[in-house]
């Protein structure tokens, strides 16, 4: 802290001069500040003292009142111009040994002009002054503080309009953030954005970005085969739900059983009866009998049984219904299970292909579905879904779903486009049954053969949007993508709603910080933050849907921040135009 002489004449600025005493000894300390009428005693040596403070002195104040320059001594004279003048002493030793001198001018007074001066106190007329007006003494004296102490001017204002806003700001924002995320959760809870389907389409890119930054598909034990144009071609003839295609799936169930296929499950209807069921329930038994299970895909079900040619039910195939759900953009579900008055019903195809059990349990709180593993030593198994959705409508292309059902549901993490047509997981239906030669049965053993339709003129085709582009994906690669999820444990998890809810908080008071320290930046600059948070927001939810399959609710996230951060700007803003000393609630 810098010391502090103040030098004036009497009879000029007394009273400035013992003003400008109190206001720097409360700001200083009194023992920073010197005034000869406060630190001379009665008996000591005048001229000594001023000597000795001034060698101690940091800063100068050259107190110029109107009459400063021409006060005159008994005969006459100017005391400006007598060298043993105290203050032409002061001033003159200051300048002398390049001690900062300040000159402040009081009661309307100018700096004096170099040649109204001697010439030891002539580098004073140089020195920029600083007016103190009774009028504004209050904002002249912060200006004054601010040059003692060679900051730039308007600190001390600034640092006070700092010190409301942050305690404005702490005050509003802990009533406001609360609020905004309720508000958000309340948004959330309705769907306010999907009005405009917003919010699938959001929920949508977020999951195909997760495809841009991971960038492969699923490590799993499955393989597909493709009843391709290639297998119709060879074999003669288009494929439909024929005896000729019941013969040859016989045919194709032989092969793989005999490669050590897990299992084989066919993303197929076999609801009608035909001539070659008995050789295909004969291959179903053979195949378990080797260790290989047989699920068929189903579409309705009475009373517990799909509908189904009961001879492949009787000879043992399991069964798993066929439906995949579409919303918008990317995002695809699959309904594991309906939840019933005693136990689950109706499980999805992909999740009797990874879990060899029975459905006992639907646990709605922690999202998982536990089956009990069928063998020699029972034991229950979780298989994860996403959310619990109700069906608000009979579903044409799933009536196994009825009006009111809850169903456990799993929103699915595709694969990158092409990673299911890539000869290293797809074989072709034909290579498989080889009618004309040896089948091709390369890395089938230990895994899951998933069999369905993949011709060009399928209408298994569903349209699909990966970020900009638009593509379509089969049916049967959709079940693929099931069923690796459900082998990997990649499950989609979005927020629950005391989860949702403290984040919504938490972006809610990174909006009220971020409009307290950008409030005085430039346009530019207050973009970049702006676009700055958003990008570290986006990434903490690439990793966290990465790394875990955490879905956020991006729209109403970025409402929260925005929300906060628009209605605390307006509020400090409000705060700044207030007089001083007064705030805006």
């Amino acid at each position: 802290m810098p010391t502090i002489f103040i030098s004036y004449r009497r009879d000029d600025s007394i009273a400035n001069a013992g003003r400008l005493f109190d206001w720097l000894s409360r700001q200083f300390g009194r023992e920073r500040v010197f005034l000869d009428t406060e630190k001379i005693a009665s008996g000591d040596r005048f001229a000594g003292v001023l000597e000795e403070r001034l060698g101690a002195t940091d800063v100068l104040l050259a107190v110029i009142g109107p009459k400063w320059l021409t006060i005159a001594d008994g005969t006459g004279r100017r005391r400006i111009d007598d060298p043993a003048d105290f203050v032409v002493f002061e001033v003159a030793t200051a300048l002398a040994r390049g001690i900062r001198v300040i000159p402040v001018l009081v009661g309307g007074a100018r700096i004096p002009k170099a040649a109204e001066l001697p010439a030891g106190l002539q580098a004073l007329a140089g020195s920029n002054a600083l007016s103190i007006d009774d009028t504004r003494f209050a904002g002249d004296f912060e200006t004054l503080v601010d040059d003692i102490l060679g900051r730039p001017r308007g600190y001390a204002r600034r640092e006070l309009d700092r010190l409301r806003r942050v305690l404005y700001v702490g005050k509003v924002t802990s009533l406001v953030a609360p609020v905004v995320a309720l508000a958000g959760l309340l948004g959330a809870w309705v769907h306010l954005f999907d009005v405009l389907t917003l919010d699938t389409k959001v929920a949508s890119y977020a999951m195909w970005l997760d495809e841009v930054v991971v960038g492969r598909g699923p490590e799993t034990p499955l393989v597909l085969v493709a009843i391709d144009d290639a297998t119709e071609q060879r074999l003669g003839r288009p494929y439909a739900p024929s005896e000729a295609w019941r013969a040859d799936h016989a045919r194709l169930i032989e092969q793989l059983a005999a490669a050590g296929a897990r299992s084989v499950v066919f993303d197929l209807f076999l609801q009608r009866e035909t001539g070659a069921d008995g050789a295909l329930a004969g291959a179903i038994a053979a195949a378990r009998q080797r260790g290989t299970r047989v699920i068929l895909g189903a579409r309705e079900v009475a009373d517990g049984r799909p509908r189904m040619a009961p001879r492949l039910l009787d000879a043992g195939a399991e069964w798993g219904i066929l439906c995949i759900g579409r919303r918008l953009g990317y995002a695809f579900t699959v309904p594991l299970a309906v939840a019933g008055a005693e136990r689950p019903r109706n499980p999805a195809l992909s999740l009797v292909a990874v879990h060899d059990g029975t459905l006992v349990t639907l646990d709605r709180q922690r999202r998982e579905l536990v089956l009990i593993r069928h063998g020699e030593a029972p034991m229950p198994v979780q298989a994860g879904f996403s959310t619990m959705e109700p069906v608000r409508s009979t579903q044409r292309d799933c009536p196994t779903l009825e009006k009111g059902d809850a169903v456990a549901t799993l929103m699915l993490r595709t694969s990158p486009a092409g990673f299911w047509r890539d000869p290293a997981r797809r074989l072709s239906y034909a290579d498989v049954i080889a009618p004309q030669g040896p089948p091709r049965l390369e890395g089938v053993r230990g895994k899951t053969v998933l069999v369905g339709v993949a011709t060009g003129g399928s209408r298994d085709v569903l349209p699909m949007v990966r970020g900009f582009t638009r593509s379509e994906v089969l049916g049967v690669e959709l079940h693929a993508d099931a069923i690796a999820n459900l082998q990997s444990g990649r499950v989609v998890h979005p927020m629950g709603t005391g989860a949702q809810f403290v984040v919504m908080l938490f972006l809610a008071l990174a909006g009220a910080v971020t409009s307290f320290w950008i409030r005085h930046g430039r346009r530019l600059w207050r973009a970049v933050a702006f676009v700055g948070v958003g990008a570290a927001y986006l990434t903490v939810n690439c990793v966290a849907f990465a790394q875990s399959g955490l879905l956020l609710n991006y729209l109403y996230d970025a409402a929260s921040f925005s929300v906060a951060y628009g209605l605390l700007s307006h509020l400090q803003a409000r705060l700044l135009r207030a007089p001083d000393g007064e705030g805006s609630t």
